[in-house]
């Protein structure tokens, strides 16, 4: 349901999602989740945390992690 309406999420790729994470929760940026693993294809992770812009729409901090 909270995907129903009409927008894109706009996927923001960053070098160290945990550390993008907590500056941005200090700043107030309201997070649906927290960093979490979403698929992991050989030695690499692919990490997401998804937020909500200042109009509602979800978007979200990708992060790849070499294991």
């Amino acid at each position: 349901d909270e995907f129903a309406h009409s927008s894109s999420v706009i996927y923001f790729q960053v070098t160290n999602i945990k550390d993008t994470y907590e500056r941005l929760v200090i700043k107030e940026v309201i997070f649906i989740d927290e960093p979490h693993v979403v698929a992991k294809m050989g030695q690499t992770e692919t990490w997401m945390a998804f937020f909500k812009d200042t109009e509602d729409n979800t978007h979200a901090l990708m992060s790849e992690v070499q294991e």
